[in-house]
């Protein structure tokens, strides 16, 4: 099947689907071919009562351009209604490939007020029906090319910020939907059906809306839904966020160095006091930046841990600055240039390869003094090395840039250990980040200008294999910049004018999304024991009084623990 008609032929079963969001997504699988079931009972926004006629005209339309479209009502959270669903769908289509539950509803009840029939309602359409739709759904689904199941959460229970007085049991239902798609997900993995849920914010009969909203739209959110119950979409566990036609990803992640159930990784606490004492470091999250170093770099870039002393070197590109810091938490400038130094990296001697404007020298750091310096690699004064490191045979790799642009000028150059230079890619025009994988069979490299990350194979000589597009990063998140590698093979890229770092497998599937407290995080490294720690190195490079007033650490260092750490870099061979 083309993925360009995910959904021709597919039969889709989809709950609450007379009005509002349901009925987005089943105009829209309509419309790429899908035939669809549509089941709503037209309660009222508290979940009782009945109406037939909203599903009734949700059918005349659906009908009316043509679309097959079978309608249903009956109270789903009745295993026998469940089952009478999904029986309709094989009756009327002879299969199911997608599974969609959106019914809900949401209304508002105080902890002391609550009654036994006002939190039933709530759990049977958020608990019993997602059961009970699942397990009379997924002989069919297993006989499916493409199977997928997409529940429904909702931020006002993820999230305690978004969270409202009243809400207990809304928010109780909408995190078993969580919880339900957890353990689906892991049940449904050797079947190939994937599990994921949707977490949408539009304006719909559930706000009071009786008229078209202009913002927040139902069908802002479809697109998300569509990939989920698509063949385009390879991930599982995963809830999606929807809202204004914007989306991220997300799911809950494991600290790393986690051996569950008996080893959560993290902090020891005998008693009570020590609980008490201990709290603030209990309760940090891995995945909230926090900063380690004041740098205030104008063009901080090229971080480079060092295992053997603990020190994080990095570069301020602008400044002409080495800096280094200590493991005592000291921040020290190691070298001092008029030129722009770009990129950075060991050497086997504990020394450091860097680059000037377009050369490339060595730093003898126990002498603090420039031992080695190659010829420039261009004549013009705008042309600079921007980052760089080490394949696995301890060759320096770094990317040639113009800073006046000027099209696809740029190129990766290759520096043997007596400095002579060869370029082993061009056509490029801003590159960036580079990273190789633990095999050192496969390289990666960014052109920040293209916002793309391009995977090759690495020949044993230092050429470049064929060249493929790994990820596009999304145009709303500014540009790549630096990489690190994971011990999953999983691919970090700051993101530069995006606030955030992303994460993708070693598929080239986003996996995670990091927000950042400045605007422009440059480059990324593990480092610490273990290498579990990842630095970020931050500038605060064109940013104008206004901007700086509000980022006023923008420039300096961070540091997230990952769920997974990371593997070592390659030296420089002098």
């Amino acid at each position: 099947m083309p993925v360009t008609k995910p959904f021709h032929n597919k039969v889709a079963v989809i709950t609450g689907a007379a009005q509002g969001l349901g009925l987005a997504y089943a105009m829209a699988l309509a419309e790429r071919g899908a035939r669809v079931v549509i089941s709503d009972l037209g309660t009222d926004r508290s979940g009782q009562g009945q109406d037939a006629s909203a599903l009734e005209h949700a059918l005349t339309a659906m009908r009316g351009k043509g679309f097959a479209v079978v309608g249903h009502a009956g109270q789903l959270e009745n295993e026998g209604t469940c089952k009478q669903l999904i029986a309709l769908a094989i009756e009327h289509f002879g299969a199911l490939d997608i599974l969609i539950h959106n019914a809900g509803w949401v209304d508002y009840q105080r902890i002391e007020d609550q009654e036994a029939a006002f939190l039933q309602r709530a759990l049977g359409i958020n608990v019993q029906a997602p059961v009970w739709l699942a397990k009379h759904a997924w002989p069919h689904l297993k006989r499916s090319a493409a199977p997928r199941v997409v529940l429904t959460t909702s931020d006002r229970a993820m999230y305690q910020r978004y969270a409202q007085p009243g809400l207990v049991a809304y928010a109780a239902g909408k995190m078993a939907q969580v919880g339900i798609m957890n353990a689906l997900s892991m049940e449904g993995q050797e079947h190939g059906i994937l599990v994921n849920a949707i977490s949408p914010v539009a304006k719909t009969r559930m706000w009071g809306i009786s008229q078209p909203p202009e913002e927040l739209k139902p069908e802002w959110v479809t697109p998300g839904v569509l990939y989920l119950a698509s063949a385009l979409c390879h991930d599982t566990g995963y809830i999606l966020r929807a809202s204004n036609g914007q989306f991220t990803a997300t799911r809950f992640n494991e600290n790393s160095g986690v051996s569950y159930p008996r080893d959560l990784g993290r902090v020891q606490a005998a008693d009570l006091a020590q609980v008490a004492e201990r709290w603030n470091r209990i309760k940090e999250c891995n995945y909230v930046p926090v900063k380690v170093a004041n740098t205030c770099a104008d063009l901080g870039e090229s971080l480079v841990w060092d295992e053997r002393t603990g020190a994080l070197y990095f570069v301020d590109i602008s400044g002409g600055r080495i800096n280094c810091l200590t493991a005592d938490g000291d921040v020290h400038t190691l070298y001092a240039s008029a030129a722009r130094i770009g990129a950075l990296a060991l050497t086997d001697r504990g020394n450091l390869i860097f680059t000037e404007d377009a050369s490339v020298a060595i730093f003898d750091v126990p002498a603090r003094k420039v031992s080695q310096h190659s010829a420039s690699v261009h004549p013009r004064s705008t042309y600079r090395f921007n980052d760089g490191a080490c394949d696995p045979q301890g060759r320096f790799v770094t990317g040639l840039m113009d800073e006046v642009p000027s099209g696809n000028t740029g190129a990766l150059f290759r520096f043997d250990g007596q400095l002579s230079d060869q370029v082993i890619h061009d056509d490029m025009a801003l590159p960036t980040g580079l990273a190789w994988s633990q095999d050192g069979h496969t390289v990666y490299f960014v052109d920040s200008a293209a916002r793309a990350i391009y995977r090759a194979e690495y020949l044993v000589e230092g050429r470049l294999g064929a060249v493929t597009l790994f990820a596009e990063t999304p145009a709303e998140l500014g540009r790549p910049d630096g990489l690190a590698l994971d011990r999953e093979g999983g691919l970090w890229v700051c993101q530069y004018h995006g606030s955030c770092l992303l994460r993708y497998d070693r598929h080239g599937h986003l996996t995670d999304q990091v927000l950042m407290p400045v605007p422009c995080p440059t480059s990324c490294c593990f480092g610490g024991p273990g290498l579990n720690t990842l630095y970020i190195s931050t500038a605060r490079f064109d940013m104008n009084p206004e901007e700086l007033h509000h980022y006023p650490d923008a420039g300096d260092l961070y540091a997230i623990r990952p769920e997974t750490g990371g593997v070592a870099r390659h030296s420089f061979k002098e």
